[in-house]
This record gives C-alpha cells, structure tokens and sequence, in this order.
C-alpha cells in the first residue's frame, strides 16, 4: 500500500462520517417536521370542540330544551323558562372536582330571563367556573313562557382550563 493509497482512504472515511452524521440529522429534522404538521392537521380548535359541548344546552330536554309534555316532542332551540335553573345546570353538565379545571367549563345567560338573586342578575354556572372567560359563544334561541315564545339568545361564556 502506498501513501497516496492511505490518504485516500482515511479521506473517504472522513468524508462517509460526516456524510452520515448529515444524513442522520436531516433524517430525524424530517421525522420532526412530518410529525407536528400531521398534528396540524388533526387538531380542533376549542372554539369548534366547546361549541359541540354546548349544544346540550339548547338541543336536549336533559337541559333546557323544552319537550312537549303530551307528545314527548323536544323542540331543539325552544328553551322551557321552568328548566333554566343551577339544579339543571347541574344536573346535565359537570366537570370532576379534583380535576375538573382542565375541562371546559360554562357560564350561561339567558337575554331577559336571568334569574335574579340579591337584587342583581346571576349566571348559572358549571361547577369549575371560576370567572375567567376565554371566548363567548351565541346561540339564537326562542324562550317558551307558558304558551308564548319569544326569540332571544343564549350567552355562553366558556373557560377552557386555569
């Protein structure tokens, strides 16, 4: 072997270990870049996901929703003035109380019909709500007093965590 001959190769083996460390790098920046944009891709917004959630408020009698007593009919958007209370609320949405926080959580007004306690109007509000809204959302609703309806909207005020 000559010394043109060795030179050569320790040149070439430099050459293949910097190549494959460059290789390697480039390979794992893909992997990266592939994987956050997939996760783009399938990411819903909280705006979409509290919005799904809050349809119970206005599309179930579990809620609000007015069901008619005779034929067992609900009317989704026709809310049962008898039905808004803090009970109800209650009952058709709770969050865990140790970890609730991280959960979405609901102030709900209903335009012209909030009860009234001490004087002054008062939300109902989901057990982890704790006066920190994150977005507002708008339903257009229709209010059933006795027989008459009478349009208005429901304010949905919504905390995502703390």
């Amino acid at each position: 072997m000559t010394e043109d001959s060795v030179f050569e190769l320790a040149r070439k083996q430099i050459y293949w270990m910097i190549a494959g460390v460059l290789i390697t790098i480039t390979v794992i920046a893909l992997v990266f870049l592939f994987s956050s944009y997939q996760r783009q891709l399938v990411e819903v917004p909280e705006e979409l996901r509290a919005e799904l959630i809050s349809l119970r408020f206005v599309n179930t009698p579990e809620c609000f929703t007015y069901q008619d007593p005779v034929t067992n009919r609900v009317f989704p958007g026709v809310i049962d003035v008898n039905k808004f209370t803090q009970e109800r609320l209650d009952s058709c949405y709770r969050t865990e109380n140790e970890r609730g926080f991280k959960d979405f959580n609901f102030a709900l007004e209903l335009e012209g019909y909030a009860p009234i306690v001490d004087g002054e109007k008062k939300l109902l509000r989901t057990n982890n709500f704790f006066n920190k809204v994150d977005f507002t959302l708008f339903k257009e609703v229709y209010v059933r007093t006795g027989d008459s309806l009478e349009p208005t909207r429901m304010v949905i005020h919504v905390q995502t965590r703390i």
